[in-house]
């Protein structure tokens, strides 16, 4: 039997397994990540909802990873989601399709970072000085009620894991119970070592066939040359839309006063009293300088070059850590595990200051240095790279066989725009759109409401309201509303509680800053007459099928803020090459988050809808076809009339 036939068999008897049916998309889509894996160049396939594309991947890196010349295959994600998806339901079904298969088990497991775990050092140890006060002194507040309530499931948790506490933990709260890999001691040095969670589950990845895992550790093991995953063979990148994010985010380095303040607090009884008098005072350099650049900015600013003041500042910062991570090694005296986890934990602090501080002093033409001067907090000085297209191409492509999926890849109908944002060559890769079953021009309408003016600086026009509120009637709710901003959403609540007021048949859900999104998603599919208005969380990953969501409403087109100086610097780049930054950066980016918000709508075979987009730019501007050509092959028009009466008709027909 070929290596393709033993695809096609192996796909067919997992897809019976689970009741599916067998969809041309998917075997496409598994030939591709199957060679991908073989190393015939990468692989990038868009396959869109509906086309069964975790087990399109899922059976391809089976096979290879329980081949007799295979190996270990990585597959990250960008959300928990869909982590757990893989781990709880879809490996264990392809696993017991292919038992036969294959000949024996299929081993699997989830890695993720170590700060998602809780650290039994810190559990059962003397908390940090910087982590001691307020939290468990105050259990009164609602932090330390929290607090308290962590701690009685940490004491008692078999995995350890932060994603399997049944509700939303507190940073502040969350980082009294665990490490990052800075603060670690290390398995063989910890008291807690053989029965800590987090090297129990890299044993058990080292064991695996298949690995889960997220793009930032991916991005930490392959940029940063931090080997936190097993030995693997490929990889397999899903949500990869998200990838080049995910890279710069696991790659942006920053500073404030409160770090260089934290590793004195975790070092001072460790410290000469010269040295951490030198470091106190360098807080206050860098407070003073910080505050000085800050003073006259309104947000998030790009610095073209650092200041006199600021330079100077970075310099004793990064001299005076210097000395004192010195002084911290130098003193090795006893074998308490709390002093040694004491010790490690200044020792992190210290090293991420000095290594953030040397890196901005060492900027270079490369490299992006902004200042966020906050709002009501202090400011935050970052730094990353211009690009992670050259890292990603040699830390990554260059070493590995690569098969990157996601519904949404295509900008305008074409994978250029991806292809140059992650560093990959055209010729070594090869591009596939698999489609979706779904038949989007009979399923959907896309409406631009073409006669409703752009949206401007104040947001959202007063007519999109009225629009968004003739559509939700029309619908009978049974509507998610999208928008760009908090303040849009804010909005639109205020306006739609005084135009359709207290209608029960009518109920308007209201995402708010800090809410857990599932509960809201799941009130709203509870609800038909429903309507849900929320921000970034909600234009991807909701999945409402059925009669609970025939109406999506998108506010504008979704570029990227002005003001964010890491994209407008790279914007500029391409300015000043001679191409045009706006078309090369901020449509791309535009284009694929539209097309995450318009994926909402059609879910299922049976689901019908419009996909209304409040700005008219959408239809008259020069690159209006692009940004259409981005998103599911939905039956296009400008004409209110046709929607209003599609709608009212879809809503009495499930009345």
């Amino acid at each position: 039997m070929s290596d393709d036939e033993a695809l096609t068999t192996a796909l067919a008897a997992v897809v019976a397994s689970i009741g599916g049916d067998e969809r041309d998309g998917q075997l496409r889509m598994a030939q591709a990540v199957a060679a991908a894996l073989d190393g015939d160049g990468h692989a990038v396939v868009q396959a869109g909802t509906g086309t069964g594309k975790s087990v399109g991947y899922l059976v391809p890196a089976a096979l290879h990873a329980t081949a007799a010349d295979g190996g270990a295959v990585v597959i990250a994600t960008a959300t928990i989601a869909l982590q757990k998806q893989l781990v709880d339901r879809d490996l264990p079904r392809v696993a017991e399709a292919l038992g036969p298969v294959i000949g024996r088990p299929l081993r699997f497991a989830v890695l993720k970072g170590r700060n998602n775990y809780v650290c039994l050092q810190k559990l059962h140890g003397a908390p940090a000085e910087d982590e001691s006060e307020a939290l468990f002194d105050a259990p009164r507040s609602a932090l330390g009620q929290q607090a308290t309530a962590v701690r009685a499931w940490a004491e008692g948790t078999t995995t350890g894991d932060r994603d399997e506490y049944p509700d939303d933990i507190d940073p502040r709260v969350w980082r009294g119970f665990s490490v990052g890999r800075r603060e670690c001691v290390g398995e063989a040095r910890c008291a807690f070592g053989e029965e800590c969670f987090t090297a129990l589950r890299r044993v058990k990845a080292q064991e695996a066939d298949i690995v889960v895992t997220n793009h930032a550790m991916l991005a930490i093991d392959a940029l940063e040359g931090i080997p936190v995953l097993p030995e693997h063979d490929a990889v397999i990148i899903d949500e990869g839309h998200e990838l080049v994010d995910r890279a710069t985010a696991a790659v942006t380095g920053e500073l404030t006063v409160a770090m260089v303040e934290r590793g004195l607090t975790r070092s001072r009884k460790l410290l000469d009293g010269e040295t951490a008098e030198r470091l106190q005072d360098a807080a206050e350099s860098l407070d003073d300088a910080l505050r000085l650049a800050a003073a006259a900015l309104s947000g998030p600013t790009r610095l073209e070059e650092l200041g006199r003041d600021l330079v100077l500042a970075l310099t004793v910062v990064r001299d005076a850590c210097h000395q004192a991570m010195a002084e911290v090694n130098a003193d090795k005296d006893g074998k308490d595990p709390d002093a040694m986890a004491a010790r490690q934990q200044a020792r992190g602090a210290l090293e991420e200051v000095h290594d953030v501080a040397g890196t901005l002093l060492a900027m270079g033409a490369h490299d992006v240095v902004w200042l966020d001067p906050g709002e009501n907090r202090a400011p935050v000085l970052k730094v990353a790279p211009l690009s992670v297209a050259g890292l990603l191409r040699t830390a990554l492509f260059d070493r590995t066989p690569v098969a990157i999926t996601s519904a949404t890849l295509t900008v305008g109908g074409g994978f250029d725009a991806l292809l140059m944002s992650l560093g990959l060559d055209a010729e070594e890769t090869t591009t596939v759109d698999v489609g979706s079953p779904f038949d989007h021009a009979r399923q959907g309408i896309l409406y631009v409401a073409k006669d409703v003016p752009a949206p401007g600086r104040d947001g959202v026009a007063m007519e999109a309201l009225d629009e968004l509120a003739d559509l939700i009637v029309a619908a009978g709710g049974r509507t998610l509303a999208l928008f760009s901003s908090w303040r849009g959403v804010e909005r639109a609540a205020e306006y739609l509680r005084v135009r359709l007021g207290d209608d029960p048949a009518l109920p308007i859900l209201v995402q708010r800053r800090g809410d857990a999104v599932g509960s809201l998603v799941e009130r709203f599919a509870a609800d038909p007459g429903s309507t849900l208005l929320g921000t970034v969380s909600l234009w991807q990953g909701v999945d409402v099928p059925g009669e609970s969501c025939i109406l999506v409403v998108i506010d504008r087109i979704p570029f990227p803020r002005p003001d964010d100086p890491l994209l407008a610097a790279r914007q500029k780049a391409v300015d000043d090459a001679g191409g045009s930054g706006f078309r090369s950066v901020s449509v791309p980016r535009a284009g694929l988050l539209l097309a995450q918000g318009a994926g909402r709508l059609i879910r299922g075979t049976g689901d019908r809808g419009v996909v209304a987009v409040l700005d008219s730019r959408l239809a008259t501007a020069g690159y209006a076809r692009a940004l259409r050509d981005s998103l599911p092959p939905f039956w296009y028009t400008t004409d209110r009339t046709t929607v209003i009466g599609a709608l009212e008709r879809l809503r009495d027909e499930l009345a």
